[in-house]
């Protein structure tokens, strides 16, 4: 695959890659790299906050072990008003690259939409965000501020454009979210709960690859030397990643001198709505607790610097140079080359439908879910509106599996109910995607426009998924059935197979969605590289709601672990919700990829 390159456009007198490897050490074979991580959010402590930050900012500087420290808008404008000589610090140290994250009260952090950004027009999310992103935040109201601040207002300061910026917004908002990180400069964002390769997109921006998220404060009172060495182990065997791995090391700033942070126990702790009482703090820790705490660091430091011969320590600016360089040694000035030009897009999928006899046990469906994602697959649901409406456990069971990254598509056999379905799952604390799973061809024109729920709620399709009706008759028969793979925009119903380039909609290829055989037999003609296929393809596996196993096949959970594990091993496979599949093939570039006679 190959994946366009989007290097910030005002990085100008950014600090250079912070690595003190040298060149010979950066080509060499080691694969094996540790990132340092410090995210500053405690506005309820800033005298602690500002001299824990100086103190971690010393000890990389007399390791010189680089380090990345993401800033809030809010901690920002603290900085500047209380310990400016430390925000000139972070400005100018060699071995620190600034990046930016977001914290509620702005209304698209994930799970936190007080202000509705779901139900307005991509145009009215990207200026409202962009509104929010140059500007200061009030952290009463929620609302911005008539000063400037955000992210642009932290790259004015800084020169350059935060490497960074960390956002994790719900589905529906992620494309207006990056858009306007990527259109005001930064070069990365983060993704968290699966394995990221070095390369990876994500509308528009790089991802920051990462094969374990180390979490550092969850470690006190082990022995770090073992600690990351388990993390560096555990990177080399982790579905679906591969070489260069790297461990990310992270800690808060909260972590070193309060039991929680701000946010949490002002923004989640007392409501969701504005406005906020920010007087709330947590309880600091005892001395002997932060004793603990930065004991814990500072041997983490030490110990990666007593590695260096065998581990790169790096931050972003170097990975970004990372990325530029194999783009220069490969001869190319705009595209980055991976393992492989054909990358296979693999994602699971259930159907619960309207009969009440085919309905999942709620607490078989999220233990399978639970097993299923934690061996690095990616699954989507999509439910009929009745199941929506009429299972009593339904919102903890959307819950419950969105935190394990399952994703709730659009499913259901009538048109009118496509909105219906959106407007429910987001009732019951759910974000749907805007995958229309499973369809009649001839429903492809109505779904080029907004549908309404009878809420007035608007819910918009963008990807389709189970093309079904070719017959010109309904049910699952043979031929009746898309059953190709890749991507592509249907020009309309009566011309579905064609790729219109201006189309709105995109159709995600599933493949027979039962046979694992199928998919088996497709890597293994791809892995042997005798014949030519497109850069982003995509398949699917099925399992029903009741039996939790494939429609015709009975293949179950243990088969299906086995074969995440088998596939692992190659390099071109990635496991992808139907949603991100259709992102994935976006950021590729949408070269269309539908094939009919496949394996």
């Amino acid at each position: 695959m190959f994946a366009t390159l989007s290097v910030p456009r005002s990085l100008g007198d950014a600090p250079k890659a912070n690595s003190t490897a040298t060149e010979s050490e950066q080509d060499s074979e080691s694969q094996d790299y540790i990132t340092f991580s410090i995210n500053t959010q405690d506005f309820a402590y800033p005298e602690q906050s500002i001299a824990t930050l100086d103190k971690i900012i010393t000890l990389h500087e007399e390791y010189q072990i680089p380090v990345d420290i993401y800033l809030t808008t809010t901690m920002v404008d603290i900085y500047q008003d209380q310990a400016p000589d430390l925000l000139e610090r972070l400005k100018t140290s060699p071995v620190v690259a600034v990046s930016y994250h977001i914290r509620p009260p702005k209304p698209y952090y994930q799970n936190y939409d007080w202000r509705n950004l779901s139900q307005m027009t991509p145009e009215e999310q990207y200026e409202l965000i962009m509104e929010y992103e140059t500007h200061s935040l009030n952290l009463a109201s929620g609302e911005p501020t008539s000063n400037s601040g955000g992210y642009q207002g932290l790259a004015d300061y800084l020169g350059y454009s935060p490497y960074v910026a960390s956002a994790l917004p719900d589905v529906k908002l992620s494309a207006s979210v990056y858009g306007v990180f990527e259109d005001l400069g930064a070069a990365f964002t983060l993704i968290h709960g699966r394995a990221v390769n070095l390369g990876e997109t994500r509308n528009g921006l790089y991802l920051k690859p990462e094969h374990v998220d180390l979490k550092l404060f969850e470690h006190v009172g082990k022995d770090v030397g073992v600690v990351i060495e388990d993390a560096l182990t555990e990177a080399t065997e982790t579905s679906n990643g591969h070489a260069p791995y790297f461990v990310g090391i992270k800690m808060h700033d909260n972590d070193f001198f309060a039991e929680s942070s701000a946010w949490t126990t002002v923004y989640l702790g007392h409501g969701r709505k504005p406005s906020w009482d920010t007087s709330y703090k947590a309880y600091l820790l005892s001395e002997e607790e932060q004793e603990e705490i930065w004991s814990l660091y500072e041997s983490a430091v030490v110990y990666v610097a007593s590695i260096r011969d065998r581990v790169t320590p790096v931050n972003a600016p170097t990975i970004l140079e990372f990325i530029t360089g194999e783009q220069a040694e490969s001869g190319t000035s705009s595209t980055l080359q991976t393992d492989q030009d054909t990358l296979l897009y693999v994602s699971g999928t259930i159907h619960i439908e309207n009969k009440r006899q085919t309905w999942p046990d709620p607490d078989a469906l999220i233990n399978f879910l639970e097993s299923a994602t934690a061996t690095g697959m990616r699954w989507s649901v999509g439910a009929d509106i009745d199941w929506l409406r009429n299972e009593p456990r339904t919102g903890e069971i959307i819950q419950t599996t969105e935190a394990l990254g399952v994703e709730w598509d659009v499913h259901t056999h009538a048109m009118e109910d496509r909105a219906e379905a959106a407007a429910r799952i987001i009732e019951l604390g759910g974000h749907p995607t805007d995958v229309v799973s499973g369809l009649l061809v001839a429903e492809i024109d109505g779904l080029f426009q907004p549908l309404t729920a009878s809420d007035g709620s608007t819910w918009q399709a963008e990807a389709l998924w189970g093309i079904s009706g070719l017959l010109g008759t309904g049910g699952h028969k043979p031929g009746n059935d898309d059953q190709s793979i890749g991507l592509w925009r249907p020009a309309s119903a009566t011309d579905y197979t064609t790729h219109d380039p201006q189309g709105s909609l995109i159709a995600v290829g599933s493949g027979t969605n039962d046979s694992l055989a199928d998919i088996e037999a497709l890597v293994e003609v791809i892995a042997a590289g005798d014949e030519a296929y497109p850069s982003v393809l995509s398949i699917s596996i099925m399992v029903q709601p009741a039996t939790l196993l494939t429609p015709t096949s009975g293949e179950g959970l243990t088969e299906i672990e086995a074969l995440v594990e088998q596939l692992s091993a190659y390099p071109f496979v990635r496991w992808a919700t139907i949603a991100e599949t259709a992102e994935a093939w976006k950021d590729a570039g949408e070269i269309p990829s539908r094939i009919e006679d496949w394996p």
